[in-house]
């Protein structure tokens, strides 16, 4: 999934930034927002969370879940 999402950020950069988190060397900012397994996406808006979702997506359903919860 690494690949498709550091594709899509670059396809979508004047809508949207894409950042990247390791689990396991972040624990705090995990505990934070209940990050307990891997792959999952949290969407930000204004500095808060408007979306998440888990696990391997589609490359067009991943767009269409940032660009529904940022709309």
């Amino acid at each position: 999934m690494v690949p498709v999402v550091a594709e899509i950020a670059s396809e979508n950069k004047n809508t949207f930034a894409v950042g990247k988190l390791n689990r396991e060397e972040n624990l705090e900012t995990s505990r934070k927002f209940g990050i307990r397994y891997q792959p999952i996406y949290i969407i930000f808006k204004d500095g808060e969370e408007v979306g998440r979702f888990a696990g391997e997506t589609p490359k067009n359903e991943f767009v269409q879940n940032v660009l529904k919860a940022i709309n």
